[in-house]
């Protein structure tokens, strides 16, 4: 599959999805339908094999390699949950696979690669100390080996995967959705979705929400294209990436109607109220989209929103730090400019 994602590309991958991921729920959430005055649903893809939507795109991308391509095995550089679904993709289609890892990742999602990939993913390795180190170290080893690179974003066919979050919605809810938030971090979800909805439903608004201390996308659309971030918070991992993808960057660029940054603490006491109000284990990167909900927006929230809970792959180890965080912020929230509503 070349160049961009198309209508038809993630129409083909929702297909060949269909019978293999879950079809994960979208649900109404009171506390957030409170605060922000407007019906909120939250599309659950913690609770995707793998506790996220990465499989959907790394899935797709390995299913769509030739015998050929497939046979020196794939490889991947993840900050971890892309690295779960190649894991799991591999194992499933016996296909041979190394994941590369950055040394911030954490302990649960290694674990969690290795059990995944049981038998098929032979290598794991930790190299770099940020995702730019790791992707050099994987495309370094796929020169050696022939192996198939399978980027975590900037793919096309992992981005009509990705976009099958999408497909889902629309049909969860049919054309009554009027605002979606996504997170964002290299850029692959929020562009697959992109593509899908504006096609779909011209009319709905679309906002990504990214991390304040890794705001690449910004950065990309000040700069005029995909540039360097140094240095970067990497608290919320999953989204936590220097460089922006070619392919999210010209689609954000040219549909997206606002794009958020979210602070760190912010996202920790949101992961906070999701675990305690509403029994939802999400990590940073999956309570980015509701997040968002606490801060000023230009877009009038046209309901019902749907937020994109995009994982659940947190370690216990970091709750502290968490809950530091949250302090930090509740202590400033008091004055916090309120939210934006329309009808």
């Amino acid at each position: 599959m070349n160049g961009e994602p198309s209508v038809a590309s993630i129409t083909w991958a929702a297909e060949v999805l269909r019978p293999v991921v879950r079809r994960t729920p979208l649900d109404p959430n009171a506390r957030l339908s409170a605060a922000a005055g407007v019906p909120v649903w939250l599309k659950r893809e913690d609770l995707q094999l793998c506790r996220s939507y990465k499989v959907r795109g790394a899935y797709n991308a390995i299913a769509s390699l030739t015998a050929g391509q497939r046979a020196p095995g794939v490889v991947c550089a993840s900050a971890g949950n892309h690295g779960q679904g190649v894991a799991f993709t591999c194992r499933q289609l016996a296909v041979p696979g190394r994941v590369f890892l950055p040394a911030t990742v954490t302990r649960q999602k290694r674990e969690r690669i290795a059990s995944l990939g049981d038998g098929v993913v032979r290598t794991v390795v930790v190299a770099g100390a940020d995702f730019a180190a790791t992707t050099t170290a994987a495309l370094e080893d796929c020169e050696r080996t022939g192996g198939a690179y399978v980027h975590p974003f900037d793919n096309p066919a992992v981005v009509a995967g990705q976009a099958t979050v999408a497909v889902e919605v629309v049909e969860q809810l049919g054309g009554g959705v009027g605002t979606v938030i996504v997170p964002v971090g290299g850029g692959g979800l929020v562009a697959g979705m992109l593509t899908w909805l504006k096609h779909r439903l011209p009319g709905v608004t679309v906002i990504g929400a990214e991390p304040a201390g890794a705001a690449s996308m910004r950065a990309a659309l000040d700069h005029g294209g995909p540039t360097a971030l140094r240095p970067i918070d990497t608290f919320v991992d999953g989204a936590a990436v220097p460089s922006v993808g070619r392919i999210g960057y010209r689609v954000v660029r040219d549909l997206l109607d606002e794009l958020v940054s979210v602070p760190e603490d912010a996202v920790c006491a949101e992961m906070v109220d999701l675990y305690q109000t509403d029994g939802i284990i999400a990590e940073p990167a999956g309570a980015l989209a509701s997040a968002a909900l606490r801060m000023p927006l230009r877009s009038p929230l046209r309901g019902p929103v749907v937020c994109v809970l995009s994982g659940g792959n947190n370690d216990i180890h970091r709750y502290g730090e968490i809950l530091e965080r949250t302090g930090r912020y509740v202590g400033r929230e008091v004055n916090r400019p309120q939210l934006v509503t329309g009808g």
